[in-house]
């Protein structure tokens, strides 16, 4: 993580120094010459620092006779002045606890986040836009230093963007994770979703497929980011796009659409492979069009995306998912953030996981 400059290293030790009580209210505090001497630096950055402090209601400088411990409630004024030292916990929104990445996102949010110090205050909202108003609600109504976000259904308008708002207002820093709301400048965490897509697709490709079939949900945006590299290697490789070979779904009716006499037709008939959204999308394919006398690869090649437990049980060809790399990258920006840094995107490449479930086709 990248080293917080001088001046928050002075803030934080004064926040931390007032917590811990060694400085009461309206106690006189060290003055800029002593501090300059303890931590070395110029009385430019400890005025800087002290500028920070006041601002939180921290400190108060008087004219000519020094500077203060604030005269205000310790814990009010850290809540109400939007500083959240004191607090050492990070909340966390999850759409699903059982999803087959956040296990390791949350592995790896809390290896860096515990090595800290901090806790994490964990809320599922079942991936329902309802339960993400509750849970924001929830988690501004407690004393956090930052809050990560996994988005609910994020392709779709944001309806939760004013209680968003109001919390980036209030100052709590905020990161999004494997998604974001476009509406929204707020930094976020993710698989690059649209490389994913595509480099599954010109693998498919590469065997020999050209009739490939598409299968997404048309809720988030991680779904239509793989389509769009999906659609972007077809056409790179001047395959025709298909629309027939397209299939969308929503949470409700996912069964009912892979279940489906479409696609079943499809597979039957007309493709020689599937890019699967995700590895459950794949299995559950696999299981139906098993049961019903076709088998993978020999008659139709399946690839998913996460590589979770499932692939590697399944013997899927899948993109990896990077959930412990992406755990502990978030965990390391929203820390960075509450040091006063701005926080950044990052998105991680794709790898590719190579199985047994997609064969090569030798192209006339």
């Amino acid at each position: 993580m990248t080293k917080s400059p001088k001046y928050m290293e002075i803030v934080n030790w004064t926040e931390k120094q007032i917590a811990e009580g060694k400085y009461k209210p309206n106690e006189k505090f060290l003055s800029e010459s002593k501090l300059c001497e303890t931590f070395g630096c110029s009385r430019q950055t400890i005025r800087r620092a002290f500028d920070i402090l006041e601002q939180r209601k921290l400190i108060t400088r008087i004219q000519g006779s020094g500077t203060y411990i604030s005269s205000l409630d310790l814990h009010n004024s850290l809540k109400n002045s939007n500083n959240r030292i004191i607090s050492k916990t990070i909340g966390l929104i999850s759409t699903f606890l059982d999803n087959c990445v956040f296990p390791g996102i949350i592995r790896g949010i809390e290896s860096v986040l515990s090595a800290e110090g901090y806790a994490v205050q964990l809320i599922s909202n079942n991936n329902l836009v309802a339960g993400e108003a509750r849970a924001l609600q929830l988690m501004m109504k407690r004393d956090l230093d930052g809050l990560i976000v996994e988005p609910t259904r994020s392709a779709l308008p944001c309806v939760n963007i004013d209680l968003y708002q109001e919390a980036i207002q209030s100052g709590l820093p905020l990161l999004f994770i494997d998604s974001f709301y476009s509406e929204l400048s707020v930094p976020y965490i993710a698989l690059d979703d649209e490389k994913a897509g595509y480099v599954a697709t010109e693998y498919l490709i590469k065997k020999g497929h050209r009739n490939i079939v598409g299968i997404f949900p048309h809720s988030n945006r991680q779904a239509h980011l793989r389509y769009l590299g999906y659609v972007k290697a077809l056409s790179n490789y001047q395959i025709p796009i298909q629309e027939h070979l397209i299939f969308w779904h929503s949470k409700e009716d996912m069964q009912q659409v892979i279940h489906g006499h479409p696609l079943y037709k499809c597979i039957l008939e007309e493709c020689t492979a599937v890019l699967c959204y995700n590895d459950v999308t794949a299995m559950m394919l696999i299981s139906y069009i098993s049961k019903n006398g076709i088998n993978v690869p020999s008659d139709i090649s399946v690839i998913g995306i996460d590589n979770s437990e499932l692939a590697k049980f399944g013997d899927l060809t899948s993109i990896a998912h990077p959930a412990d790399q992406l755990g502990e990258a978030a965990a390391k920006m929203i820390l960075s953030m509450i040091q006063g840094f701005e926080g950044k995107t990052i998105l991680f490449p794709p790898k590719l996981i190579e199985r047994s479930s997609v064969r090569e086709i030798i192209l006339k």
